[in-house]
């Protein structure tokens, strides 16, 4: 006997009809002026909000502008840029509790200097956990997730990013939550639970609405990314989050 198929919930209500605004002809292009979104007028009080957030601290922020890119092996004085920068449809704060209960440790091997048949070697460097805080410059959504900062003694950097994606040595999924736990300690992970509660409080003062994963997960039906727009699945179906929180080239 055939097993039918399970039905993939529909996104609410209130981000279909965000979606169908933003893209009308059901084509997600990277044609809007970043300048001219509702965000900027929330911005600065937001902003300057979660800087004062007692307990923690606004260590980051990606705009949506996209920076050129010089990968490891190039040198920004010398080199023209790698790659040109992606630009986004969002704006990210980085927010991390005060104090060390965020702090960690990492090396990683690298290539010495700009040879790329150089030898191997270790890099030393540090790194910070914490909250980056997604706000859709095309509608007033954002996403809030467990992501880090890093920084080596080479110089590089890993800034923190809206999806972070954590697996399992058998490529399963991790959920990051869990993971922290598993890490660290439910009592650090209450410190940024609660850390979470109250950026959230903040966004909806604002009136900008926190998607849960669950809703961003949804694929949008009917709604197809033009070229240069970068998907998690590329040429694969076209999530909320996709829809609303992008990066195109």
């Amino acid at each position: 006997m055939r097993k039918r198929n399970k039905s993939v919930a529909a996104p609410r209500e209130d981000l279909q009809a965000a979606i169908s605004r933003v893209w009308p002809k059901g084509v997600m292009e990277m044609l809007f002026d970043p300048n001219e979104s509702y965000f900027w007028d929330v911005y600065p009080k937001l902003g300057t909000s979660i800087q004062r957030l007692k307990g923690a601290q606004l260590l980051h922020e990606i705009e949506p502008e996209g920076r050129p890119v010089w990968y490891d092996e190039s040198d920004p004085d010398e080199d023209p840029p790698d790659e040109p920068g992606a630009s986004r449809s969002y704006h990210l704060f980085f927010v991390c509790p005060k104090g060390d209960i965020s702090d960690y440790t990492i090396s990683t091997e690298k290539r010495a200097g700009l040879d790329e048949d150089g030898p191997f070697g270790t890099v030393n460097g540090s790194g910070r956990e914490g909250w980056s805080v997604s706000v859709s410059l095309l509608a007033p959504f954002a996403v809030i997730a467990l992501s880090a900062m890093e920084t080596y003694e080479d110089g590089s950097t890993i800034e923190p990013s809206m999806e972070p994606v954590i697996f399992n040595e058998s490529g399963e999924r991790i959920d990051p939550e869990s993971h922290f736990k598993e890490l660290r300690s439910e009592e650090a992970l209450q410190v940024f639970l609660d850390l979470r509660a109250r950026i959230s409080d903040l966004l909806s003062k604002n009136g900008i609405a926190v998607l849960p994963e669950e809703e961003w997960r949804k694929p949008v039906p009917g709604l197809r990314a033009d070229a240069g727009i970068l998907l998690e699945v590329p040429g694969g179906p076209v999530r909320v989050l996709d829809a609303l929180f992008f990066e195109a080239l």
